[in-house]
This record gives C-alpha cells, sequence and structure tokens, in this order.
C-alpha cells in the first residue's frame, strides 16, 4: 500500500470513528424533509391564520435535536431538554428565542452550529431551520 493510499484509509478511518464517538455532531444531515400538520399548506405546518405552528418547530427540533438533549442523552446537564410534551417542550424553547431580533435568537445560532458542542445540525440554508427562523419572526407563538 503507498503512503497516499494509506492516509487516505487513516482519514477515513478517523471521521467514521468521529461520528460515532460524537453522534451529536452529525455534519451529514444535510436538508431533510420539514414534519407537516395534516391540513397545512406549502411552507410547513400552519395555525389556522396561516402563521407557522410550534408543532411544526417541534417536529424540527424533536428529530434533530432530542436524542441529544433530553434527561440521559449527552446534553441532558443543558437547561434546553426536549421531553416531547408540547407544553413543556413550548416553554422551554421560547428561553432561547429572541421575536425582536429573530436571526440573534440563541436556538437559531445553535442550530447553525454557533457556540453548539454538538456542531451544526441545521444550516441556515436548511428548511428545518427556515421553519424555525419564520416562527421565531411570527411572534414564536403556540
Amino acid at each position: 500500500m503507498t503512503s497516499e493510499r494509506f492516509a487516505g484509509a487513516a482519514v477515513l478511518a478517523l471521521a467514521a470513528l468521529s461520528v460515532l464517538t460524537f453522534g451529536c455532531a452529525d455534519f451529514s444531515r444535510g436538508p431533510a424533509a420539514v414534519a407537516v400538520d395534516a391540513g397545512a399548506g406549502e411552507g410547513g405546518a400552519a395555525n389556522p391564520d396561516g402563521a407557522t405552528s410550534f408543532a411544526a418547530v417541534e417536529d424540527v427540533l424533536i428529530s434533530g435535536c432530542q436524542r441529544c438533549h433530553s434527561t440521559g442523552g449527552e446534553a441532558g446537564d443543558t437547561t434546553f431538554l426536549l421531553t416531547g410534551e408540547a407544553a413543556a417542550d413550548l416553554d422551554t424553547v421560547t428561553r432561547f428565542v429572541d421575536v425582536n431580533a429573530p436571526a440573534a435568537s440563541r436556538l437559531l445560532a445553535k442550530m447553525a452550529g454557533n457556540g453548539h458542542n454538538g456542531g451544526a445540525v441545521y444550516a441556515p440554508a436548511t428548511p428545518e431551520y427556515q421553519t424555525v427562523l419564520r416562527w421565531v419572526q411570527e411572534g414564536a407563538r403556540p
């Protein structure tokens, strides 16, 4: 095996080990389908008045964040814990949003990997990130 092949194999092995070791830092998620409430139109789940619902946001956060941000999870010692119970999750999530400066919300910064030990969960261009941003821009209502 040439030294170039060996170095390439070593890099691949280290990358695979990193993914297995640091499961919360899943940089390969890429754009996934946004969960949509029944009866919602294009662009994510909506309340009857057309606003993005917390249910759509909770679906995004449960699928991308709850694995680590739950009791017993890797981030179980943080104040951002998701239970899957809408009222409790709404209370938790709204502590991390700023409806006066939506794009500067701590929740969105963490989702994008800024100051997040788990790395980027959803990049700003993803539908999931845009759903959460839209919800905050609309006032972060239930």
